[in-house]
């Protein structure tokens, strides 16, 4: 390999080294500083042996009822055909949920 198609220098690796244990925050300066993506710092550091801290993944919202699920319990709270709720779907899904609570 010629120094041409080298990506990283010794020099470029010491300063991740020196930056251990690397994170999100320290990738993407070092990534400012030595001209590369972050995700080319991140990878570099996990190739040479580095540790890096990933940030935790964000939790996952929750699923919300569907409206059409809200308006049919509403239609069965009152008994009465979803037909006679029309201009219901466009309300809002707090909303719905509100007026379900107040039924029951």
């Amino acid at each position: 390999m010629t120094d041409s198609n080298v990506n990283y220098t010794a020099e470029m690796v010491a300063t991740i080294s020196a930056q251990q244990p690397l994170n999100l925050a320290k990738a993407k300066a070092l990534a400012i500083q030595l001209d590369k993506g972050y995700r080319s710092i991140i990878a570099k550091a996990k190739k040479e042996g580095m540790e890096y801290i990933a940030l935790p993944a964000k939790a996952k919202k929750k699923a919300a009822p569907l409206k059409i699920d809200i308006i049919l319990a509403i239609a069965s709270a009152l008994d009465v055909t979803v037909d006679d709720l029309a201009g219901l779907e466009k309300a809002t899904g707090q909303g719905l949920n509100n007026l379900l609570k107040s039924i029951g």
